[in-house]
């Protein structure tokens, strides 16, 4: 059986939920699981039950981490290093840099085929000064020589990583599988004259809590019994350098009337996603995100920030400013639907896909490196 090993420096979010149903979606695969969530103070995310048969923490340093990428291969033998996330990608990338070195000097096939999911580029974000975009960008440019397939989770991040080099890409697109906690259609806005506009996510950077504030203030001139609520918390760590762990960003939200209730999870989580009348998702840049796909499982109506990973979702749910978003916002409020057309998004985004995506990605890797599954291992 061909064995696949999952290495992540963020087990959390979207990326816990994409690394748990990769595993999951392919059973004919056997997965294991090197991985840490050491730059996040959320709740460690759980393991999909029974998808891992190894299941071995990553180093939170990064030589420590690039040694045991090596170990990790060395003691288990994958057919295939699959990397989730910009710094597990490089870690990944230079052991097997590492091991092509020792198999020239010692042959004996130890180097593995890598797939990359970056689940959004570090280069992508916007609150880094652009000399750190750059030398993230370098960093990759460098690195993809060692990238045997790229593995992007949407077309625009497909786009980047095909502008990086040479290595094949095939979008494995995020989709939710038929039993995930999110109950379709179970959309249940309140009935009264105060609708509850939401962000769900952890408070950073990324997701732009200011932006939501903005909004917020401008929303409430024209409905002025509106609520808004930002379900997460703030990593807790850090400060204001651009970090993405500003726990200052909470500040933003309450001086804007915005009640941020912590991390939830399970029935909560749900319970208050179902129940909002809007959801916003402000995200400055993003790969795709999986609250995207939660929200039209939930059937919440739905507006995105106009940013190239979400340009697959209708024109008329994204927004440029916060006048724009606000505008739109009012609309949905008033009328108590959405009036988007989602079935074209909804359609490429389903575990159908991202299983036939998968298997294509772990085959051409397979192919391209010239090995036959467990053969050289025998």
């Amino acid at each position: 059986m061909t064995t696949i090993l999952h290495v992540t420096d963020c087990f959390d979010g979207g990326v816990a939920t994409a690394v748990n149903q990769y595993a999951r979606l392919t059973p004919e695969y056997r997965h294991l699981l090197l991985a840490n969530n050491t730059r996040s103070a959320a709740p460690t995310a759980a393991r999909a039950p029974g998808a891992f048969e190894v299941d071995e923490s990553l180093p939170a340093s990064p030589a420590s981490a690039v040694s045991a990428v090596r170990r990790a291969v060395a003691d288990h033998r994958p057919d295939v290093v699959h990397a989730h996330s910009s710094f597990a990608g490089a870690y990944t990338r230079i052991a097997r840099s590492l091991d092509l070195v020792t198999d020239l000097v010692a042959p004996g096939r130890r180097a593995r085929p890598v797939v990359y999911t970056p689940h959004s580029f570090a280069f992508e974000r916007a609150d880094i000064p652009a000399w750190k975009r750059r030398a993230f960008r370098t960093m990759e440019r460098s690195l993809h020589p060692l990238t045997t397939v790229g593995a992007s989770c949407a077309q625009w991040e497909g786009e980047l990583m095909a502008g990086l080099g040479r290595a094949p890409v095939v979008v494995v697109p995020n989709a939710l599988m038929d039993d995930h906690p999110a109950v379709p259609g179970s959309w249940s806005p309140p009935e009264t004259e105060h609708p509850v506009v939401g962000v769900v996510s952890r408070v950073t950077p990324q997701r732009d809590p200011a932006f939501f504030a903005a909004t917020a203030r401008l929303i409430r001139r024209q409905v002025p019994g509106a609520r808004f609520v930002w379900i997460g918390d703030s990593d807790g760590k850090g400060d204001s350098k651009g970090d993405g762990k500003d726990s200052s960003l909470v500040t933003v939200l309450a001086d804007a009337g915005v009640e941020v209730t912590g991390w939830l999870s399970g029935e909560d989580l749900r319970r208050r996603v179902a129940g909002l009348s809007l959801i916003i998702h402000t995200a400055r840049w993003d790969g795709f995100p999986m609250a995207v796909l939660e929200a039209r499982r939930i059937g919440v109506p739905l507006l995105v920030r106009d940013i190239p990973s979400l340009r697959e979702c209708p024109a008329t749910a994204r927004f440029d400013s916060p006048q724009d978003a606000a505008a739109k916002a009012v609309t949905i409020l008033r009328n108590r639907h959405d009036p988007s057309h989602w079935a074209g998004l909804d359609a490429s985004h389903t575990p159908e896909r991202q299983h036939a995506a998968l298997t294509e990605a772990y085959t051409l890797a397979l192919d391209l490196a010239g090995r036959s599954p467990r053969k050289e291992d025998a």
